[in-house]
C-alpha cells in the first residue's frame, strides 16, 4: 500500500499559536512511542501532517484514519508523568490545590499507573527532605537534584525541557515560563486537572465531551470550549479586554489541547543539559531560543526588546521525519554566526540567511514571549521566516566586533536614548535583508551603520566611557551589495570616494566627522578643524565641503584639487540632482553609510569608456560653465574623428589647469548666479578654453552676457553642492562640447 494511505491531515495542528505547534509535536511523540516507531511528521500548506502505517492500517478512508487516531488517545494513550514538585501552587505542598494530585495518585486505572508512582515517590522526598510549604534556595535546589536522580526518565526528560541545573541554582527556558509555570499558572498543575477533567484516570470509558473536544483538538472540528487559563500558549484565548464581544472575556481552553501540547515540550529536552557549559548565555542551551531583539515585527519599541523573556525561532519541515530524528534535531539544533552560537534575534536570521541552521528545515516561525495584561507573558507570533541563503549576509562579519561594543554600550541603562534607537535600527534592517533579501535591504543596513557612527560623532564623553571607536574598512563588496542602481545611490557613492590624490588632507569623510584620516579613520581625530557638516540641508553642506576642501587645499600646497576620486557620477544624475528630483535625505543617509568603505580603488571607473548619453537638454549651461572650474585634474586635448576630445589628464600628465576664482562659490550661495558665471567664463577663456558666445569682430569679449542669468539662494546653493559631485573624462568632453562650440547656438 502507498505511502499516502496512511497520511493523515490534522487541521487543529498548526505553526501558529504556540500551543498548537507543540500539540503537533505531542501527538507525534506519544504515536510513536506508544503505538507506531514507524510513525512520521511534517508540515505542509499550514497544516501538520501524520503518517503512521501501524494505526492506520486497513483504514481506507480519512473517516477511518481519524477513528484510529481519535481511538488511540481516548482509550491507550498513557499521559506522561509531567509534574513540578519543586514550586509552590504544583499540588504537592501545604497551601497547594490538591485535588488533581489526589485523583491520580488513587487511581486504579493502568493508563496512569507510573502517573500515581512518581506522585507517591515525590511525596516520599518532600517528606524525608522535610519540606512542607513552598520550596526556596536551597532547599528548592536539593529537591531538584534529587528528583533528576531518583524519578523515571520521563520526569527528568520534562525537567530537562523546563530548566538547565546548574551550581549558581536553575535556568529557566522561555518555553516553560519559570520551571513549568507562569506566575501563578503552574503548568503541571493544570495538566493534571485536564487528564482528570477528560476521566483519562478512569478505568471505565472516557468523558463523553473527551470525544468531542479530541475532534476539535486535533482536526479543528466545531465545539464548545471550557473556562480554564492556558498561559502564554494561546494569546487569542487568555481572556481579558477586547478578547470577544463586550467589554471582557473568559479565558478559554479545549482540556486535550494543553495536554498533547505539554506532552509535545518533551522532544526539547536533552540539548539544554548536552550543551551545558559550552555556551556563555543561559537562553541560548535551549533548542532555537535566544534573546529577543525589538526587530522583524510592527511594535518594534525598546520596551518589547526589554521586557521579554526572549524569543524561540521553531523549525518548519516538510520531509516525512520521525521523532527520534526530531528529539535529534530539537537537541543538536543550533543557529550559528561566524562559528559562534546565534544570541540574538537578528544573529538567528543571519544563521539562517547564512544557512547556519542544521539542514532540511524549510522555514521557521518566530515567536517572543512579550510582556502583555499585566504582568502576565504571552508566546506572540512574530512571523515566519524561510530558509533562503543570502550570501552578502556574510559581509556582516565585518561589522561584528564593532557592533558587539556597540550593543554592549547601547544597552547599558545609563546609554542615552538615541544610542538605543540607533541599535534597533541596525538590528531591524539585518533582520529584513535576511528576511526579503535585495540590494535595497541591504542599503539600509548600510545607512543604518552609518547613522549609528553619526551619532557617536557628538557624544564624545559615551564614546570615550564606552571605548567605541568610528566604524571604518569595510570592503568594497559592500557597494556591490547594497548597489540598488538608484541615482541617489549613484551619486552618494561618487561622493563618498572624494579624496586627496596627493594625501595632503584627508578625504570626504574628514569633513562629516572627526576621524584621524592618517590612521585610515579607525580611531577619532583629536581636533576635527575640518569638519563642516551640520544640521544643516545637503545643499547647504555639500556647499560647505567643496569651500572647505578648496581651502585646505590651498594652504596644503596641493598641486590639483583635492576632489579626487574612486567613483564617479553622470551628467543625468547631476541634471536630476540640479533640478531636485532626488531624494536629498536619502542622498545624505547614503553617504554616511559609503563613506564607512574603505575604497582603495573604485567600482565604475569603467565608465569613462562608456559613451554618455546626449544630456544637452538636461544638463544647464551654468553649470557647465562652472563645473570645468572644479576639476581634479588637468585637461587634455587629443586629436580625434570628431575634432578634439578632451579628457582629464594622467597621473603627472601635464595639461590645461584652470583655477576657480575663490569668490566664485560666495556668489553663488548669495544666489548671484550670472556674477559667478561671469568670472568662470572669464577664467576660461584665460586657459585656452574660450566659451560661447564669443568674441565680437573687433576682438572684444562677450563674457558679460553670462550675467544676464539670474537665480535665487536656493538654486546658488544647489548650483555650488553639484560641484563637489566627481565626474569622468566622458563628461568633461560633453561639457566642453557644451559649452566651447561655436556652432551651438547661445541660449538659457
Amino acid at each position: 500500500m502507498m505511502s499516502g494511505c496512511h497520511d493523515l491531515a490534522l487541521a487543529g495542528c498548526t505553526p501558529e499559536p504556540l500551543m498548537a505547534y507543540l500539540k503537533a509535536l505531542g501527538v507525534l511523540r506519544l504515536v510513536s512511542e506508544q503505538k507506531d516507531p514507524e510513525a512520521r511528521g511534517w508540515w505542509k500548506n499550514d497544516v501538520f501532517w501524520l503518517r503512521s502505517p501501524t494505526l492506520f492500517k486497513g483504514a481506507d478512508t480519512e473517516a477511518a484514519k481519524r477513528k484510529a487516531l481519535t481511538g488511540f488517545f481516548l482509550k491507550e494513550y498513557q499521559p506522561t508523568p509531567i509534574v513540578a514538585p519543586w514550586a509552590g501552587g504544583s499540588g504537592f505542598f501545604r497551601k497547594d490545590n490538591k485535588e488533581a494530585v489526589e485523583e491520580l495518585r488513587q487511581s486504579k486505572a493502568s493508563r496512569v499507573h507510573l502517573y500515581a508512582q512518581v506522585i507517591e515517590k515525590v511525596h516520599a522526598i518532600i517528606k524525608d527532605e522535610k519540606v512542607g510549604d513552598k520550596p526556596k534556595d536551597q532547599d528548592k535546589a536539593r529537591l531538584i537534584r534529587r528528583y533528576r536522580r531518583e524519578l523515571p526518565d520521563d520526569v527528568v526528560a520534562w525537567m530537562d525541557a523546563a530548566m538547565v541545573i546548574r551550581e549558581a541554582g536553575q535556568v529557566f527556558a522561555p518555553l516553560l515560563g519559570t520551571g513549568g509555570n507562569d506566575g501563578r499558572l503552574d503548568f503541571t498543575q493544570n495538566f493534571m486537572q485536564r487528564i482528570v477533567l477528560l476521566d483519562l484516570h478512569e478505568a471505565s470509558s472516557a468523558n463523553p465531551q473527551s470525544d468531542a473536544w479530541l475532534e476539535q483538538a486535533l482536526f479543528a472540528a466545531p465545539t464548545t470550549l471550557a473556562e480554564a487559563s492556558v498561559g502564554q500558549f494561546a494569546p487569542g484565548r487568555v481572556g481579558g479586554p477586547n478578547a470577544t464581544q463586550g467589554m471582557e472575556g473568559d479565558a478559554t481552553d479545549n482540556p486535550w489541547d494543553f495536554v498533547l501540547m505539554l506532552e509535545g515540550t518533551l522532544l526539547l529536552a536533552g540539548a539544554a543539559v548536552r550543551r551545558f557549559g559550552t555556551v556563555e548565555l543561559a537562553k541560548a542551551t535551549f533548542p532555537f531560543a535566544v534573546d529577543s531583539v525589538a526587530a522583524g515585527f510592527d511594535s518594534s519599541a525598546k520596551k518589547d526588546g526589554a521586557e521579554s523573556r526572549g524569543e524561540i525561532w521553531l523549525p518548519l519541515w516538510t520531509r516525512p521525519t520521525s521523532a527520534t530524528e526530531l528529539r535529534q534535531l530539537f537537541g543538536e539544533g543550533r543557529a550559528e554566526i561566524s562559528g559562534q552560537p546565534a544570541r540574538t534575534g537578528t544573529d538567528f536570521a543571519r544563521a539562517v540567511a547564512g544557512l547556519g541552521v542544521d539542514r532540511g528545515i524549510a522555514g521557521f516561525t518566530r515567536l517572543a514571549f512579550l510582556k502583555r495584561s499585566g504582568k502576565a507573558f504571552l508566546a506572540t507570533p512574530m512571523g515566519r521566516f524561510g530558509v533562503i541563503e543570502r550570501r552578502e549576509v556574510d559581509l556582516l562579519r565585518q561589522v561584528d566586533p564593532w557592533l558587539d561594543a556597540f550593543r554592549r554600550a547601547a544597552k547599558d541603562k545609563n546609554a542615552p536614548p538615541r544610542f538605543g534607537s540607533a541599535l534597533r535600527h541596525i538590528d531591524s534592517a539585518i533582520f529584513d535583508f535576511c528576511k526579503y533579501g535585495g540590494p535595497w535591504h541591504f542599503q539600509q543596513i548600510l545607512i543604518a551603520l552609518g547613522q549609528a557612527d553619526r551619532e557617536l560623532t557628538i557624544a564624545e564623553r559615551f564614546r570615550d566611557e564606552k571605548k567605541l571607536k568610528p566604524l571604518a574598512g569595510l570592503s568594497l563588496d559592500w557597494i556591490l551589495a547594497a548597489d540598488d542602481g538608484s541615482r541617489e545611490f549613484k551619486l552618494a557613492q561618487a561622493l563618498a570616494s572624494v579624496h586627496d590624490a596627493e594625501g595632503k588632507i584627508g578625504p570626504l569623510r574628514a569633513n562629516l566627522e572627526a576621524v584621524d584620516w592618517k590612521k585610515r579613520c579607525r580611531v577619532w581625530a583629536e581636533k576635527d578643524r575640518s569638519v563642516v557638516w551640520n544640521a544643516g540641508d545637503l545643499t547647504t553642506n555639500l556647499a560647505n565641503v567643496l569651500d572647505r576642501r578648496l581651502m585646505d587645499g590651498l594652504h596644503a600646497g596641493c598641486k590639483g584639487l583635492p576632489l579626487a576620486s574612486r567613483a564617479v557620477a553622470s551628467l543625468d544624475v547631476i541634471a536630476a540632482f540640479l533640478d531636485g528630483g532626488l531624494d536629498d535625505r536619502h542622498i545624505e543617509d547614503l553617504l554616511w553609510g559609503l563613506m564607512l568603505i574603505e575604497q582603495k580603488r573604485g567600482l565604475n571607473r569603467g565608465q569613462s569608456e562608456k559613451k554618455e548619453e546626449n544630456t544637452d537638454r538636461l544638463i544647464p549651461r551654468t553649470y557647465a560653465l562652472l563645473k570645468l572650474l572644479f576639476l581634479p585634474r588637468p585637461l587634455v586635448g587629443e586629436p580625434s574623428q570628431d575634432g578634439i576630445r578632451w579628457r582629464l589628464a594622467h597621473e603627472s600628465e601635464e595639461g590645461i589647469v584652470i583655477r576657480p576664482e575663490p569668490r566664485i562659490l560666495s556668489l553663488l550661495r548669495a544666489g548671484r548666479i550670472g556674477e559667478a558665471c561671469r568670472i568662470a567664463a572669464q577664467r576660461l577663456r584665460v586657459s585656452g578654453l574660450p566659451p560661447i558666445p564669443g568674441t565680437l569682430p573687433d576682438a572684444r569679449t562677450r563674457d558679460d552676457v553670462w550675467s544676464e542669468f539670474v537665480g535665487d539662494h536656493c538654486r546658488g546653493e544647489r548650483l555650488a553642492a553639484s560641484l563637489l559631485i566627481p565626474i569622468d573624462s566622458v563628461s568633461v568632453n560633453r561639457l566642453i562640447q557644451l559649452i566651447c562650440r561655436e556652432q551651438l547656438e547661445f541660449t538659457t
